[in-house]
């Protein structure tokens, strides 16, 4: 291998090595005479700066006020452990003042938790912390039972102790069962009780729900509880105390101890039979906020749609009122109108319904079985929006299902749509007449007109006969549409029939409009009339 050529050294002009290496050395301030910049020009030329005052010391720089930089380490910014310290110390004198009798015993409890609920915590170490902490918590067993950072201290105490201290735990809650369950976090205990609790305890957990099942099993938490002790630890006489509270007024007259179920009443009472059954409808009539989502999923799988139409769809015609006015009854009729639609259910339900797409069991195609259930359904729902016509257009929740109705449904559409139009024939009143607005002023109201106008160009595609703003104009009549354009939100809606689908029914809005043009000049702070001027500029 051939060596590589040595870099010559660097070597001053003299012949003289430098004396440092690397870095040249650091040269301190001269300590002798201050230098001055110093300008000429005489007294009127320039200031002077001179670096160093006359004793030979720098002039200290001028701070402001407010700097922080002399304030030495007070001034710097907390270490997050230190502020996290700082913020916990905070929240216990806070809690102390608040709580300053029971805080040091809650405090203590979830110590003693901390070690009673481990694995390796052995059984006479267990059973002396266990002692301790049913001196803690005695007479403070409720108070404890309902806050959400201690609850979990007994559910432990009950978990791990012994049938005595189970009993003391009882004994204190046994008034407050169902406000227990009705609880974010004490409806656990209740459900330990169902679990570790004696025969005795667990029958009388069951007793304290008679008369309250009926609102339990509509409340959030407290129907989880019930669903636990009637699949799980309920026998036969207790579940059939459960469900008779959902039989009705009527069963309970009839009920004896001869025929204490159902089906003994049905037989030996037939002409009660029409009654209780209209009272258990009404009981369990299936509009929960995730029981929907159990008939969406069967709208999508079950093939036999003529079974659909005779058990679901029926039942849903009979209540129609009562489902387009609940949250989740209006989204079943809209997934029937419009399935699947982004606008009406989140993404994540969307993906979940999908799932059953493509099962071994539904063999119909999605289309056809579709439109087997929209056949079935559009006719009860046009008539209702016809008979109740007002109240479903001004309402903003029930506004989007008239767009959807008027938009996909099956069959004559035009009875409907009068109904709907018929709301705004009535003159515009600017500020509305005894508190009522006119629809085309009203926040849903002219919402409704103007979807529908637009929805005008999809019915044309589908070669459908209907236009909603033709019979709006016969409706109406363009006297009365002149009136629209003093409000901002009826100048929208004319904004919508100037660009509607029927073109016939544009160049008559736009005539009436210029004529009343120098009208609309004149027109000050609206939105609406602004853009409406600028269409017929």
């Amino acid at each position: 291998m051939e060596a590589k050529p040595r870099k010559k050294s660097f070597t001053p002009r003299d012949g003289k090595k430098p004396s440092f290496k690397g870095k040249p050395p650091f040269k301190p301030h001269n300590t002798g005479k201050s230098k001055s910049c110093k300008k000429s020009g005489g007294d009127g030329g320039p200031q002077k700066f001179n670096r160093k005052a006359a004793d030979g010391k720098f002039t200290k720089k001028r701070k402001h006020p407010g700097s922080k930089k002399d304030e030495g380490s007070e001034g710097k910014k907390p270490k997050w452990d230190e502020f996290k310290q700082k913020k916990k110390e905070l929240k216990q004198n806070r809690q102390q003042n608040e709580k300053n009798e029971s805080y040091q015993i809650v405090s203590r409890a979830k110590q003693v938790w901390e070690i009673v609920r481990r694995k390796d915590c052995d059984k006479q170490k267990r059973t002396r912390l266990m002692k301790e902490l049913q001196r803690l918590v005695k007479g403070n067993i409720k108070t404890i039972a309902f806050a959400h950072d201690s609850t979990r201290v007994l559910q432990c105490f009950i978990q791990f102790g012994s049938d005595e201290q189970r009993q003391e735990v009882f004994d204190e809650l046994k008034e407050h069962l169902v406000e227990l369950s009705k609880s974010k976090y004490a409806r656990n205990i209740v459900k330990k009780f169902l679990m570790y609790g004696s025969k005795q305890q667990v029958g009388a957990v069951m007793s304290a729900f008679k008369g309250n099942v009926r609102q339990m099993l509509r409340h959030s938490e407290a129907s989880s509880v019930v669903e636990y002790a009637y699949n799980n630890k309920a026998v036969l006489s207790q579940r059939l105390m459960l469900t008779e509270e959902l039989y009705g007024n009527t069963f309970q007259v009839c009920k004896s101890s001869v025929c204490p179920t159902l089906n003994k009443v049905l037989k030996a009472n037939p002409e009660k039979f029409e009654s209780i059954m209209d009272e258990i409808k009404q009981i369990l009539t299936p509009m929960g906020e995730f029981a929907h989502l159990v008939l969406l999923a069967a709208f999508d799988c079950i093939d036999d749609t003529k079974l659909v139409k005779q058990i679901i769809i029926s039942e849903m015609v009979r209540s129609l009122s009562e489902i387009i006015s609940n949250k989740y009854g209006k989204k079943v009729l809209l997934y029937l109108l419009s399935p699947r639609n982004p606008a009406h259910l989140l993404a994540e339900i969307i993906q979940v319904l999908e799932k059953g797409d493509g099962n071994a069991h539904s063999k119909k195609d999605v289309a056809i079985r579709r439109t087997e259930l929209l056949e079935a359904v559009s006719p009860p729902l046009l008539k209702y929006l016809c008979k109740n016509a007002q109240s479903m257009v001004m309402d903003k929740a029930c506004s989007v299902a008239v767009r959807d109705l008027l938009g996909t449904a099956i069959g004559d559409l035009r009875p409907a749509m009068e109904a709907v139009a018929a709301q705004a024939a009535e003159p515009l009143i600017p500020g509305g007449e005894d508190g009522e607005l006119h629809m085309a002023e009203h926040p849903a109201g002219h919402l409704v007109l103007k979807w529908l106008i637009e929805q005008d160009a999809k019915m044309k595609e589908a070669e459908r006969e209907e236009r909603f703003s033709r019979i709006l104009l016969e409706k109406v009549g363009l006297e009365n549409l002149k009136t629209w354009a003093s409000v901002n939100r009826g100048a929208i809606v004319l904004c919508c029939l100037l660009q509607s689908a029927d073109e016939s029914v544009a160049e008559e809005v736009e005539v009436m409009l210029k004529s009343i043009f120098p009208e609309l000049q004149k027109i000050q702070n609206s939105k609406g009339v602004e853009v409406l001027l600028e269409k017929l500029a």
